[in-house]
């Protein structure tokens, strides 16, 4: 019979739960967040291929050649009236 990723979380938590071991939870815990940053890189490769950050890239070059900015502070008033 096949576990379910609901069960095999529950046993996860459960086994790490009755960890007692500094070292071992340090460990997990790197593991964990390297893994987290890992799926959000693909995430965001898969959402903006390669073309369309070029894209993105030469047209905020040329907002910036043209004057089409403000200021961070000029930023931070606009968005009080949000």
């Amino acid at each position: 019979m096949k576990t379910t990723l609901a069960t095999r979380k529950i046993n996860l938590v459960q086994n790490f739960l009755a960890l007692d071991n500094q070292e071992t939870i340090a460990k997990v815990e790197v593991l964990l967040d390297a893994e987290k940053a890992r799926i959000y890189e693909e995430s965001i490769s898969k959402r903006i291929a390669h073309q369309e950050l070029n894209e993105m890239l030469d047209k905020a070059e040329d907002d910036f050649k043209n004057g089409k900015v403000i200021s961070a502070a000029q930023l931070l008033e606009k968005m009080k009236s949000w």
